[in-house]
C-alpha cells in the first residue's frame, strides 16, 4: 500500500469554529462569535472575529496546560468530547465548537 501524500510536521491544522465566551464564573455565555483554532506542535492560537486572539505555549508535561501570550495560566479541558474543546482562562473560559454551522 502506497501513501500518496505526507503531512508536513511543521504544518498547522487550523479549522473554522464557533466561540462561546463565558465570563470568569458564570453559566451563561456573553456571547457566541466565529473562531479560527490553530493547532502546531502543541501551540495553540484562537482567533476571533471580535478581534482577540490567544496564543497558547504548552508548560509542563501534563497535557491541557499552557499559558497565554502574557504568561497567564490556561487550562485545556475536553468536557465537550467530540464536539470541541474548553479552555479556562484567568477572566473567561473559552468554548471552541468544531461546528459553526449555527452562527
Amino acid at each position: 500500500m502506497a501513501i500518496s501524500a505526507l503531512a508536513s510536521p511543521a504544518s498547522a491544522d487550523t479549522v473554522n469554529a464557533r466561540c462561546d465566551i463565558y465570563p470568569k464564573g458564570e453559566d451563561h455565555a456573553l456571547d457566541s462569535i466565529p473562531c479560527t483554532f490553530s493547532q502546531r506542535q502543541g501551540y495553540i492560537r484562537i482567533d476571533r472575529e471580535d478581534g482577540i486572539s490567544h496564543d497558547l505555549s504548552p508548560v509542563g508535561d501534563t497535557p491541557g496546560n499552557y499559558v497565554d501570550q502574557s504568561g497567564h495560566p490556561v487550562y485545556r479541558q475536553s468536557d465537550l468530547g467530540k464536539d470541541g474543546l474548553i479552555f479556562r482562562m484567568p477572566t473567561e473560559s473559552v468554548y471552541v465548537y468544531w461546528d459553526a454551522s449555527s452562527l
